[in-house]
């Protein structure tokens, strides 16, 4: 039951990090004349600061070193875009999917290692058991 709120809870935070990433994005094009590039850069690093002290603090609590976890959330990050990726890229120049279906397994997939990745490897150990409401320490 604890894998079904911490999967609740991280899709809420993936909404949240979505929302701030596309806010960050627009402002950036609008106010600071920033390029498309430069501005979806601003937004993705954004969204993922934003989504990684949610999820160390509400998705996955526990007593961890942030020297510890961080860079463990890094690479889960890098390798669920990489995964991402390559579905995409195989999926439309090989499979011949279309653009829309691919990319909606592609989002699929990188949510999916994201989660994983995050619960059995970036906020593994003295995790606390988390419920609808609370978080009690194990």
């Amino acid at each position: 039951m604890q894998t079904v709120w911490q999967a609740l809870r991280f899709g809420l935070v993936g909404l949240a990090n979505t929302a701030v990433g596309l806010l960050t994005i627009y402002a950036a094009i609008y106010f600071g004349d920033f390029s498309p590039l430069l501005a979806n850069a601003a937004g993705y690093a954004c969204g993922l600061v934003l989504s990684f002290i949610l999820n160390q603090l509400w998705t996955f609590p526990g007593k961890r070193s942030i020297g510890t976890v961080l860079p463990r959330y890094v690479l889960v990050a890098a390798a669920s875009y990489l995964i991402n990726f390559a579905l995409v890229y195989v999926g439309s120049y090989f499979l011949h999917i279309g653009p829309y279906e691919v990319q909606l397994l592609g989002v699929v997939a990188y949510t999916v290692s994201m989660f994983c990745g995050c619960k059995w490897f970036a906020f593994a150990g003295n995790n606390v058991i988390v419920g609808p409401v609370r978080a009690i320490q194990k």
